[in-house]
């Protein structure tokens, strides 16, 4: 994988210790080119401005369900906006690079479906309104161009947001300059199998964590992925993790890693396969020993078994 969307991500978190940040969440209608299919498009969105007129984004993005296609992925981009300092309209073009992961039926029949990884293109044009509080109203368009036979999307979204003033950023201020965060996390929730048929089952984990800089921290994790007809598989996972604090409760972050998986039932003649895994989590700090958990990770695999793990939990902090 590569390292683009880290490099940005590490920039948005390390910028100035003391500015504003912006979290939004969208929904719309997406309409694919060439065949004009239609189908449903959301977005979540985290912006730090730098200055007045840039900003750095880091999105996800959900293309919907067209026919024969479930694609959905991660993208960084770089945002020229007019001030937003002041209470009413703001306007905003980005463009960046959107890695995303496509559930398709192949030509020709053989696999029931494979999972696609690439990287596209995606240009942005958005305009927001501002209230008299830290809320906003945001109507985006989206253009991902994906190169080769993939069709490329717009969407129209719509959503609200939330602007974070004079935040800190780093973590160690949560516990009065601390500088490590040692937790233990169990955590359960849902394995999806990334098919056209989105398979389901329990899956569970538990997380050791611990900080190892302001804005980094490193965790191990057991993961049992549950058992469906896509897939049987548990393992053990490994990820550095980015992390920004909103305030002195929240933070947000998103981690990658390697992920060795064991008990692949649906792969003849394999035991074990090295996959990785991509994950992004909100931590709340209910007091200085007890932080809850609520986080999305998606498995990535090259013999087509991705999947993803909606998961939230509590976890104690020593």
């Amino acid at each position: 994988m590569s390292k683009r969307p880290s490099l940005l991500l590490a920039a948005l978190l390390t910028a100035g210790a003391v500015s504003a940040q912006d979290l939004s969440m969208q929904g719309g209608a997406l309409r694919v080119s060439g065949n004009g299919e239609r189908s449903f498009a959301v977005g979540v969105n985290y912006v730090q401005p730098y200055g007045d007129y840039l900003a750095l984004s880091l999105g996800y993005l959900n293309e919907g369900h067209p026919d024969n296609h479930h694609r959905d992925g991660v993208s960084g981009q770089v945002w020229l906006r007019t001030p937003v300092n002041e209470r009413g309209m703001s306007w905003g073009v980005g463009v960046g690079q959107y890695y995303f992961f496509d559930t398709s039926r192949p030509r020709g029949g053989g696999e029931a479906y494979v999972n696609d990884h690439g990287w596209a293109p995606i240009y942005s044009v958005q305009a927001t309104w501002h209230h008299p509080s830290n809320w906003y109203t945001q109507v985006q368009l989206n253009r991902v161009v994906p190169s080769g036979a993939k069709d490329p999307t717009t969407s129209l979204l719509v959503g609200v947001g939330y602007r974070f003033d004079t935040v800190r950023g780093d973590k160690l201020h949560l516990d009065g300059g601390k500088s490590t965060d040692d937790t233990l996390t169990v955590l359960a929730g849902q394995s999806i199998v990334n098919s056209l048929e989105s398979e389901r089952s329990r899956a569970g984990t538990i997380e050791y964590r611990r900080a190892i800089g302001r804005y980094v921290d490193w965790t191990v994790s057991g993961l049992r992925e549950g058992t469906s007809a896509g897939t049987h598989r548990s393992g053990v996972a490994t990820q550095l993790w980015l992390i920004r604090s909103l305030n002195r409760e929240v933070e947000l972050g998103m981690g990658v890693g390697p992920y060795l998986a064991f008990e692949l039932h649906d792969v003849p003649g394999t035991r074990s396969h090295q996959a990785g895994l991509v994950s992004v989590a909100g931590r709340y700090h209910f007091n200085k020993r007890i932080v809850g958990t609520l986080s999305l990770n998606r498995v990535v695999t090259d013999y087509h078994r991705d999947a993803d793990l909606l998961l939230v939990g509590l976890g104690y902090n020593y």
